[in-house]
């Protein structure tokens, strides 16, 4: 069962992946992770509605996990556009055009150029990017991430072409012609739909929020008006009035016919419009654009109240009787929706009555073959990620088609509404504040377009990736194996292991947070559990020991993930105790009085366990276990020789990761004993 946030994600990234990448550490591999699937990581860590977290089983205990926040946090790396994260395959001989440089065109060239094919890009206006570079502003997403994105899919070997506007001069059958196997049509919906309200047409002021986004997102001033009223409740609406703010506009309105709660602009968006000082007039429609000497001067609305739930399953605006007013504007920007530029291509493709591209659903074929499209000209406008994926299911079609291979019929993935966390569980589960953004200060904001929203700090995403539930990598039992002690029962600190009457075990994998200890304490090893295998821990130890070469006593410090442990405090380790063999573990609730053997067998003359500060553990129910644990292993060290005085625990402490008199007291204990026996013995055959 995948877990809820790959579930809901249209291109169903692992999610889940590289959140535990970045708790652990591995911040370079996370951004591997995210890459592998998503050509447009930076783009997507910025502007995604990151379906993902609305899923999110976290949401359910207290907030959802920030991914994207932590995608962003992984992909701003000095690692970002490594080529190491994709690999092109051999050369197919095929060749591609990709009419449009959105995200669905960028997506399907960056899959089919890995795939082996030749792509070409043919974009229409004279930069690339679509709608990321001429209608999401700037302080939202940077054009110098845009430009990153799209050189690390040019590197591939993607040709781009700008300018150049097909199925006018140049037809999609001239495309055939050079020797193109396949089209992909992913044109974008650049088009704004028409105010239709009386005075729309007569006066100067009135204006399309594409039209004014792209004059704004090209650095040419739309020459704003200084009172603005903004129609719509889309976030085009909301970016159209944060930009109209920071070109000089003295008082900027949104006008949306609906309640705040109906207003389909991401939640966040819309209170950082209102922060910025965005005026919202919900339930208020505009009937009728006023003038003189040709110029806008006012606009006429009427207040609305919500009637009966429509097609789209909200409730219908109806006006009010009497309630007409008049606001003083100069300039009335129009974000009503937007469709395809699509009739030059009318001719050659068969168009639906709101000029979308007709496609069949699984493919992204159209009537004509070799042609596929997809993105907004099919769907309208969507999301940034719903457009990458459905460039990134063109490109599998049309490779599928260049091979003359069935295209399979898949069922889509999508997330469990039922799946829902018990209540005992959430009760038990202990709650971590989700980390706050940070903002640039409100009274810098309009000074110009500079991005709002900063990234991660390294500690705040560790922290963040820390409140992973693990879903769906939890506790799995053998049946087989099993003997019904109960014991996992007993030893759960969220009681989700069951046992029926006949003493059958049942663990609800959605339920279960991976915390180990079932897996751990199970007398005849009947419980597995994925979530960092203590195999790849003792094979990380058995490295590193086999190349030391310090000349004081080797010690090994097995520290616990949750604590405060990151690179400085690695590099500060390193030189104040260089004779320390640091190895991270995910809870010291999951090391084994055998992974301690192991690293005294290896080597090791002293070993020493680093927890983490209550405050951050997860499941400080399990702690006494530990100390059961440690006991029973200094008993056994004793009873092979070895003075059990080489282990010992300690704290993190709120800074850093021991103190340093810890280490330096247990270094001085142990030389003043006698060599480890095990690695004597070794060395001494």
């Amino acid at each position: 069962m995948p877990p809820p946030c790959k579930s809901a994600c249209p291109i169903h990234t692992e999610a889940r992946e590289y959140v535990q990448l970045i708790a652990e550490r591995r911040f370079e591999e996370a951004y591997f992770s995210i890459r592998e699937l998503n050509p447009l990581p930076r783009v997507c860590g910025r502007i995604c509605t990151h379906p993902c977290e609305t899923a999110c089983k976290r949401g359910q205990v207290d907030e959802p996990i920030a991914i994207a926040a932590l995608k962003r946090f992984a992909s701003d790396g000095p690692w970002r556009g490594r080529r190491e994260a994709v690999s092109p395959a051999e050369p197919t001989g095929h060749k591609v055009a990709v009419i449009g440089s959105g995200p669905a065109g960028l997506s399907a060239a960056h899959d089919l150029a890995l795939l082996g094919h030749h792509v070409t890009i043919f974009e229409a206006l004279p930069v690339l990017g679509g709608m990321l570079r001429v209608g999401v502003p700037a302080y939202r997403l940077p054009k110098d991430v845009v430009d990153e994105e799209i050189q690390a899919i040019s590197d591939l070997g993607v040709v781009m072409k700008t300018g150049v506007r097909i199925g006018e001069l140049i037809k999609l059958s001239d495309l055939f012609d050079q020797q193109y196997g396949a089209l992909f049509v992913a044109i974008g919906a650049h088009k704004d739909r028409k105010l239709d309200i009386a005075g729309a047409e007569a006066f100067e002021g009135v204006v399309s929020a594409v039209s004014f986004l792209q004059r704004s997102n090209q650095g040419q001033d739309p020459k704003v008006g200084r009172q603005v009223a903004v129609i719509g409740g889309g976030n085009t609406a909301v970016d159209s009035a944060r930009s109209a703010l920071r070109w000089g506009a003295d008082a900027v309105r949104i006008l949306y016919r609906r309640s705040k709660d109906e207003m389909p602009a991401a939640p966040a968006e819309i209170e950082e419009a209102v922060g910025e000082g965005v005026h919202l007039s919900v339930l208020t429609s505009p009937i009728e654009i006023l003038g003189a000497e040709g110029k806008v001067t006012a606009l006429r609305c009427m207040e609305n109240q919500l009637g009966e739930p429509d097609a789209s399953g909200r409730r219908s605006p109806e006006p009010v009787e009497g309630s007409e007013f008049v606001l003083d504007v100069d300039m009335v920007i129009a974000a009503i929706g937007q469709a395809p530029e699509s009739s030059f291509l009318a001719e050659e493709l068969e168009l639906d009555q709101r000029s979308h591209l007709f496609v069949a659903k699984d493919a992204g074929t159209t009537a004509r073959p070799g042609v596929f499209a997809g993105g907004d000209a099919v769907t309208g406008p969507a999301t940034a990620i719903q457009a990458i994926g459905a460039g990134k299911k063109a490109a599998r079609a049309i490779d599928l088609y260049l091979r003359q291979e069935s295209h399979p019929a898949l069922e889509p993935i999508g997330p469990d509404e039922t799946a829902r966390v018990s209540p005992a569980v959430i009760e038990k589960t202990r709650k971590f504040t989700r980390s706050e953004k940070i903002c640039m200060p409100m009274d810098r904001r309009l000074e110009g377009f500079e991005e709002v929203e900063s990234g991660m700090a390294e500690d705040r995403a560790i922290r963040e990736a820390l409140r992973c539930l693990h879903c769906c990598l939890g506790a799995k039992i053998d049946k087989d194996k099993c003997v019904s002690c109960l014991t996992c029962v007993r030893v759960c600190p969220l009681q989700i292991p069951k046992a029926s009457k006949m003493g059958e075990i049942t663990i609800d994998p959605f339920d279960c947070q991976a915390c180990g200890v079932c897996a751990l304490d199970c007398p005849v090893q009947a419980i597995d559990i994925d979530l960092h295998p203590r195999g790849d821990m003792v094979m990380e130890m058995t490295v590193a020991m086999s190349k030391w070469a310090h000349p004081d006593p080797l010690m090994v410090g097995f520290f616990d993930l949750h604590g405060n442990f990151g690179p400085i405090d690695m590099e500060r380790l390193r030189q104040d105790h260089p004779n320390v063999l640091p190895v991270m573990v995910f809870g010291l609730r999951r090391l084994d009085t055998v992974d301690i053997l192991k690293a005294f067998e290896l080597g090791a003359q002293a070993v020493f366990l680093a927890g983490c500060p209550l405050e951050n553990d997860p499941f400080p129910e399990t702690r006494e276990g530990v100390k059961q644990r440690m006991a029973r292993t200094t008993d056994l060290l004793n009873a092979l020789g070895l003075d059990g005085g080489r282990l010992a625990m300690c704290e993190m402490p709120e800074q850093g990761p021991v103190e340093k008199a810890f280490i330096e007291d247990l270094g001085e204990k142990v030389k003043a004993m006698a060599p480890n026996p095990m690695r004597a013995k070794e060395d001494n055959p």
